[in-house]
């Protein structure tokens, strides 16, 4: 297996981080990662092992505003002067494009957890049949009350404070609820995994848990006010594979009830070939659960049938 970083510019010239990882065989495919808010591709390095070790690259940048991209820490949570949300969506695909130069003739899926998985859900309503299927993690269905506020509030405190200023209003009105059921929290983070050690080490990043720009959040509610209109959830293609998995005990799915209700939706629109698996008691980050090897297992599982 082969590691590697390399820096891709996008079409409006800003750099983003692309960590890979190659199997020493044959590639049998590709998988391109859209990560979380608030955290950063290389935080994946496990399941990209597993990926290359069974024949199948991973690609996994990081988001403009994050990572190695973000460039230093004080541009950390920031996405683009317009149209931050879709300028995420635009890179992806270029991304995704590079994955098919790169390896001509496989196919290409992607992974999306969290932020990752609304960039998910936008980038398969505009340009789903660019890819050969998704895998959707930790994430959510409509929500058009609370998004709807969150926007409108997001768009107040941006017209006064600016896209850049920090969003310590927003962080906890949108976080601040999410160890309500977990008793003892130890962190503020523990909604995230059962496993401490993996709390403790995304408490310890620089590059994770940080606030997030004002900016940030209304292009990302800017973002699900659009994903989740019955229009857009309706150019999805078809015939695209969609593989929904989330936790009972994640807050962001509201412990599962909107990833099924997004999953019914999507069945509705005639989304043929659609899978849904809700793991019992598991938190948000699937990846980084004291029950990693099954989910590390069954997406390659679903992988391996779609190849």
């Amino acid at each position: 297996m082969k590691k590697n970083t390399v820096f891709v510019e996008m079409d409006d010239g800003q750099k983003v981080a692309l960590h890979t990882w190659l199997p020493d065989g044959e590639v049998k495919a590709v998988v391109q990662l859209c990560h979380g808010m608030a955290e950063f591709s290389m935080r994946y390095d496990r399941f990209g092992e597993v990926l290359a070790k069974n024949g199948i690259a991973f690609y996994a940048h990081d988001h403009r505003g994050h990572g190695e991209t973000a460039g230093c820490i004080e541009n950390l949570g920031y996405l683009a002067d317009k149209d931050g949300f879709q300028r995420v969506v635009l890179d992806v695909r270029n991304l995704v494009k590079k994955a098919h130069e790169d390896f001509p003739g496989k196919k290409v899926f992607i992974f999306g957890h969290s932020f990752g998985s609304f960039v998910t859900q936008s980038f398969i309503e505009q340009f789903g049949d660019e890819i050969s299927g998704a895998v959707i993690c930790g994430s959510a269905g409509p929500r058009p009350v609370s998004i709807g506020f969150g926007l409108m509030l997001a768009n107040i405190i941006v017209a006064v404070k600016g896209k850049k200023s920090k969003a310590t209003l927003l962080d906890g009105i949108a976080f601040g609820a999410y160890n309500k059921l977990i008793k003892d929290a130890a962190t503020p983070f523990d909604w995230l995994s059962r496993d401490p050690a993996e709390v403790k080490k995304y408490a310890d990043s620089p590059y994770c848990g940080f606030v997030c720009t004002n900016g940030f959040f209304k292009d990302m509610f800017t973002g699900l006010s659009t994903i989740h209109k019955p229009e857009n959830m309706k150019k999805i293609p078809v015939n695209l594979p969609v593989f929904l998995i989330a936790g009972t005990a994640d807050p962001v799915g509201n412990y599962g009830k909107t990833v099924v209700n997004l999953w019914k939706i999507y069945k509705a629109n005639g989304i043929s070939d659609l899978e849904i698996k809700l793991y019992k008691d598991a938190r948000h980050e699937l990846l980084n659960e004291t029950n990693h090897a099954e989910v590390e297992g069954d997406v390659l599982n679903w992988l391996n049938s779609h190849m």
